[in-house]
């Protein structure tokens, strides 16, 4: 059971003796989604109205503009699909992913092909290690290979649904996260390390 939803409404529950209320799950990702908005636009004005830090010119400011702007339109997308579903029943109930192809069962597409990734982490995996295990590579990027998947990466959404937003919520249980990182090609982006993905799978890094 998850309780609402913080500290000082636990402890009034406490203090009065009341059983906790579970939470509707739909309802709370309304709310996280919608706090996540409210967030990245509070960053993107911060961004455009501070003036930019020494070395890092309009071209920086750019890009860090641009990475801002695209991340806050896939969190506006991700609460307009939570938005227009209907569903408010608090024990929502998804279909099970198929165990052969990871689709949800009993759709067309559920016999594709075998061949897609154990896990989302395999699957970043392996796009580095195509691509000459470089030390990072830029969110987008990622993403755009990923999408080329077939299968599910988590939490209902195939890889050919993910986004930078979405790639970031499933990758966040396993404390993989972006930096920014200037790349070999002179871009600065949001990145994943590899390093980090290696280390969420349980590989050591340092031998």
């Amino acid at each position: 059971m998850t309780t609402f939803p913080n500290f000082l409404d636990t402890v009034t529950t406490t203090l009065l003796g009341t059983k906790p209320l579970e939470e509707n799950a739909h309802h709370r990702a309304l709310l996280d989604a919608f706090i996540k908005v409210q967030d990245l636009e509070q960053r993107l004005l911060t961004a455009i109205t501070t003036e930019p830090e020494g070395g890092t010119g309009l071209s920086g400011l750019m890009e860090a503009c641009t990475d801002l702007l695209r991340e806050r339109l896939d969190a506006g997308y991700d609460l307009s699909l939570l938005l227009s579903t209907g569903c408010c029943a608090a024990d929502v109930a998804f279909p099970a992913p198929c165990g052969t192809c990871g689709l949800v069962q009993k759709e067309e597409t559920c016999q594709e092909p075998a061949g897609e990734p154990a896990s989302l982490l395999d699957a970043c995996g392996d796009v580095f290690a195509q691509l000459g295990d470089p030390h990072a590579m830029a969110s987008a990027d990622l993403v755009d290979a990923l999408r080329r998947l077939p299968g599910v990466a988590g939490n209902h959404w195939r890889y050919s649904e993910l986004t930078q937003t979405r790639l970031a919520e499933l990758l966040a249980p396993y404390s993989v996260r972006t930096r920014d990182i200037t790349l070999p090609d002179g871009r600065r982006r949001k990145s994943y390390q590899r390093d980090t993905i290696l280390a969420a799978q349980g590989v050591c890094t340092s031998c």
